[in-house]
C-alpha cells in the first residue's frame, strides 16, 4: 500500500493497482501498475449530490489506506467523503451531513461491456447492458417481472465491478461514457468497487456482501434433481388424485422425479398460503399424500407467499379478473393478522402505520405484507410455515413494492436453514434458497429472455437458476415438438429442471429425445451440485459461468450469436436454442476440447459450424480442467478425466451434502500411459481407457481421494 500526494491529486495503491483521485473537480480513475488506464474517470466529476456536481475537494486527513475529504458541490452543499483502497476493494463512503431525502451518485467513465443487475438486467434485449444510448436501470420490485434485485455490475474487460447496498431507491446508469451508482435516501451512503481478476472480484464481493448482512444459503442437492410442477399441467385444479395420476405416468415412464411443487391450489376455499395448515377439500388427507410422495422418494413443495389478509372478512375482489382457472369469489380473513399488526411484524409507512397492498394476480384483495427485515417477524413466519408439514416451498409473492426489496431474504433463508427446500423468487443481493427463479417464461423465449436473465443472475453471483417446466404451456402443441425439446436441453444444462404436462400424444421418437435430455440432467446432477458447492464457498458462479468470466481477454466471447456457458470448470454448454436457421455456430475458446458424444478432438480458439443439428445429441464439449463426473445409477458415479494437457488441477466432488466428498488431483507428466492411484492407501487402481479420446473413466467412491497422471 502506498500514498502519493501532489498539489491537486492523490494516488492510493494496493500494490497491484492505483487509484488516482483528482481534487478539482473530484474524479476517480483506476490504473494498472504500468500506468495504463483500467477504469477511466468520469469526464465531469466522480460525485453527484442531488444532481449537482462535486466541484472541489479538500483533504482533511490521509493515510496509506484512505483519505478523508471535504467535498463541495455546485449547489454549495458540502459532504465528508472517505475513500479507502485496500486489497482490490475501493470504498467510497459519503456523509451528506443532511437529514433530508437526497440522491447521491458515484461515477466513473464509460466502458464497453457490463453485465449483472439481477432482474433489472434480465429484461434487457441484449446481454450487454451498455447500448448505443444511456440507460438507467431502476432496482425495484414490481411484483412481476422484477423481483430479485442486485446493484452488482461487472465489467470483465476492465477487471472491475461495483455494488451499492445502502437502503433507498437504487439505480445504475450505464453508457459508453458513464457508469453511475445512484441511491435516493437519508443519511450516509457507501459504494464498493472491486478490481482484479474475475475470481478475485467475486471472492471479495462475497466477503463484502456478507459483511453487509447478505449471507449465502448452503445449496441442497435435492433441488438439482428433476422436479415436477402442477401449474403447467393442472393450474388451480390441483387435488390429491390429479397429482397422483400425472406423477404416476412420469414415474412409470422412467422420469427420475425427486421433488414436486403442488402449486397454489391446495388451500381451503377462500384461504391463502398464510392460512397455515388449512388444506381444505382438495387435500382432505395431506398425510396420505405426503406418505405416497415420500414412498416414491419425492419431496413435497408448495407455493408460498408472505401476504396476510386482515382478520374478519369475507373480502371480495374489486375486479372480475382471475388468474387462469381460479374460481374463488372471496377470501376469508386471517386470524393471525391482528397479532402481526400488534407486534409490528408487517410493513409500515414512514409514520408507523401498517400498510396494505393488493396484488394484481393473487390474492386480489388488500393484504398486509410481512416485514422480513424484522428478524422476530421472520422467525414468527417460519414457525407458522411449519404447520404445513411439507418439505419445502416455491416462493411467489406478487406485490408492487417499488424500492422495498429487502423484506424477503430472512423469512425464506430461515426455511432453507431450517431444513426446507426453497425455490426463491423475491430477494435482494442473495438468493434465500437453493434455486433462484426468473419470472414466468415461454418456450419462445429460450433464445432471448431466458438465457439473458439466467446469465445476469450468474453475473450477479447467483448461478443456480430456474425458470419453468420443460415445454411450459406448449407440451400439447404437436407443431412445436422441436422447440419443446430445445427448451428441455436448455433446462437440462442448468441447476433447475422440472416437467409439468405429460407428453401423452407425442410420437415415440420425440418422446425418446425429450427423455434423453431429462436423463442427461439426471446424469449431470451431482456435477452441477458440486459446482454449486464451489460457488457457495468462493462466490464465483461455477454452476453457470458466462464465457466472459473465464476468458475475459478473448474478444470473441462478448458478441457470440448463440448462448454458451461453462458448467463447472470443464463442461462447455452449447445448446441450439434458435430454430430460425439450419446451421448452429459453436465457439470453442482457447484450449483442447472434446465433443462429449462423438469424442472428436478440437483445438481452440475456433468456430464450429454444425449443419443439421441433432437434438438427440447432448450439446456439450469437455475441456478446461478436463474433469467431469457423471451418475449412472443411484449408487454409481463415474469420473471422466480427459487429456486436455492441463497443468495440475484439483477437483472436489460432493456426494449430496457438504460433508461427504472426494478429491481428484490431475497432472500431465507426459508418461506412456495414465496412472491412477487411490491416495487413501497409495495403491494403483484399475480404470477404463477410452480408445478415441484417451480419457480415463473410473468409479468414484465416497470419501476416497485420487491422483491421476497422464
Amino acid at each position: 500500500m502506498s500514498l502519493s500526494l501532489q498539489a491537486q491529486q492523490i494516488t492510493l495503491s494496493d500494490g497491484n493497482y492505483h487509484l488516482r483521485i483528482d481534487l478539482e473537480p473530484l474524479r476517480l480513475e483506476l490504473l494498472k501498475n504500468n500506468g495504463d488506464v483500467l477504469v477511466p474517470a468520469h469526464s465531469e466529476s466522480a460525485l453527484l449530490f442531488n444532481d449537482y456536481e462535486a466541484s472541489s475537494a479538500k483533504i482533511i486527513n490521509s493515510s496509506l489506506k484512505e483519505v478523508l475529504l471535504e467535498v463541495a458541490f455546485a449547489n454549495k452543499e458540502h459532504a465528508h467523503v472517505t475513500i479507502k483502497f485496500e486489497a482490490g476493494v475501493v470504498l467510497v463512503a459519503i456523509d451528506s451531513q443532511s437529514n433530508q431525502l437526497h440522491k447521491t451518485s458515484v461515477r466513473f467513465g464509460g466502458m464497453d461491456y457490463a453485465f449483472g443487475l439481477g432482474d433489472a438486467g434480465g429484461w434487457n434485449k441484449e446481454l450487454n447492458l451498455i447500448g448505443e444510448v444511456e440507460k438507467s436501470y431502476d432496482l425495484i420490485n414490481n411484483g412481476g417481472s422484477n423481483r430479485w434485485m442486485s446493484s452488482f455490475a461487472l465489467f470483465p474487460k476492465n477487471n472491475f465491478a461495483g455494488v451499492l447496498f445502502t437502503p433507498g431507491k437504487k439505480s445504475v446508469t450505464l453508457s459508453k461514457e458513464n457508469y453511475s451508482l445512484n441511491v435516493e435516501g437519508k443519511g450516509s451512503s457507501s459504494f464498493y468497487f472491486f478490481v482484479g481478476d474475475m475470481y478475485e472480484i467475486y471472492g471479495k464481493y462475497k466477503v463484502v456482501r456478507e459483511a453487509n448482512g447478505f449471507e449465502d444459503v448452503l445449496p441442497k442437492s435435492r433441488l438439482f434433481e428433476l422436479g415436477w410442477e402442477s401449474w403447467d399441467a393442472l393450474g388451480w385444479n390441483t387435488n390429491e388424485e390429479s397429482i397422483k395420476n400425472i406423477l404416476s405416468k412420469f414415474l412409470e415412464a422412467g422420469y427420475p422425479i425427486r421433488w414436486a411443487v403442488t402449486g397454489s391450489g391446495f388451500w381451503d376455499k377462500g384461504g391463502t398460503t398464510t392460512s397455515f395448515g388449512k388444506w381444505g377439500e382438495k387435500f382432505p388427507t395431506p398425510d396420505v399424500l405426503r406418505q405416497w410422495l415420500h414412498g416414491k422418494d419425492i419431496s413435497w413443495m408448495i407455493g408460498q407467499r408472505t401476504n396476510f389478509i386482515p382478520s374478519g372478512g369475507p373480502y371480495y375482489p374489486s375486479t372480475a379478473k382471475r388468474d387462469k382457472n381460479l374460481k374463488v369469489d372471496s377470501f376469508y380473513g386471517n386470524e393471525l393478522s391482528d397479532f402481526g399488526v400488534e407486534q409490528g411484524f408487517f410493513v409500515k409507512d414512514k409514520d408507523g402505520k401498517t400498510l396494505q397492498f393488493t396484488s394484481s394476480i393473487f390474492p386480489i384483495v388488500p393484504s398486509y405484507l410481512l416485514n422480513g427485515e424484522n428478524l422476530e417477524a421472520a422467525e414468527w413466519y417460519f414457525n407458522h410455515y411449519r404447520k404445513w408439514d411439507v418439505d419445502g416451498i416455491k416462493e411467489d409473492t406478487m406485490m408492487d413494492l417499488d424500492s422495498l426489496t429487502g423484506i424477503f431474504n430472512h423469512p425464506f433463508k430461515n426455511i432453507s436453514e431450517g431444513g426446507g427446500l426453497v425455490m426463491a423468487r423475491n430477494g435482494e443481493f442473495v438468493a434465500p434458497g437453493t434455486l433462484l427463479r426468473i419470472n414466468d417464461t415461454s418456450v419462445g423465449e429460450r433464445n432471448s429472455r431466458i438465457p439473458i436473465n439466467y446469465f445476469q443472475y450468474a453475473f450477479s453471483g447467483f448461478p443456480n437458476v430456474y425458470s419453468d417446466v420443460a415445454g411450459v404451456y406448449n407440451m400439447h402443441n404437436l407443431s412445436q415438438l422441436q422447440a419443446n425439446i430445445s427448451h428441455a436441453w436448455l433446462l437440462s444444462l442448468t441447476a433447475g429442471m422440472a416437467v409439468g404436462a405429460y407428453p401423452e400424444t407425442w410420437p415415440l421418437k420425440e418422446k425418446l429425445t425429450l427423455k434423453k435430455a431429462i436423463d442427461f440432467h439426471y446424469s449431470l446432477g451431482p456435477y452441477l451440485y458440486s459446482a454449486a458447492m464451489k460457488s457457495f464457498q468462493s462466490g464465483f458462479p461455477y454452476t453457470l459461468t458466462p464465457l466472459p468470466l473465464i476468458y475475459p481477454e478473448d474478444s470473441a466471447v462478448y458478441d457470440l450469436k448463440a448462448y454458451q456457458w461453462m458448467i463447472g470448470e470443464s463442461v462447455l454448454a452449447a445448446p441450439k436454442l434458435s430454430t430460425d436457421q439450419r446451421d448452429h455456430l459453436v465457439y470453442l475458446p482457447k484450449g483442447i476440447w472434446f465433443d462429449f458424444e462423438t469424442g472428436e478432438r478440437y483445438e481452440g480458439a475456433t468456430y464450429l459450424t454444425l449443419t443439421d443439428f441433432d437434438l438427440n445429441k447432448a450439446p456439450i464439449y469437455v475441456g478446461g480442467n478436463g474433469v467431469i463426473v457423471l451418475r449412472e445409477t443411484e449408487q454409481e458415479q463415474y469420473a471422466h478425466i480427459y487429456p486436455v494437457g492441463q497443468k495440475a488441477v484439483s477437483y472436489v466432488h460432493y456426494f449430496g451434502s457438504d460433508t461427504v466428498s472426494s478429491t481428484i488431483q490431475v497432472s500431465d507428466l507426459g508418461g506412456d500411459k495414465p496412472v491412477l492411484r487411490d491416495l487413501n492407501d497409495q495403491k494403483e487402481i484399475p480404470y477404463q481407457l477410452d480408445s478415441k479420446t484417451g480419457k480415463v473413466i473410473f468409479l468414484l467412491k465416497e470419501g476416497r481421494n485420487y491422483a491421476i497422471t497422464f
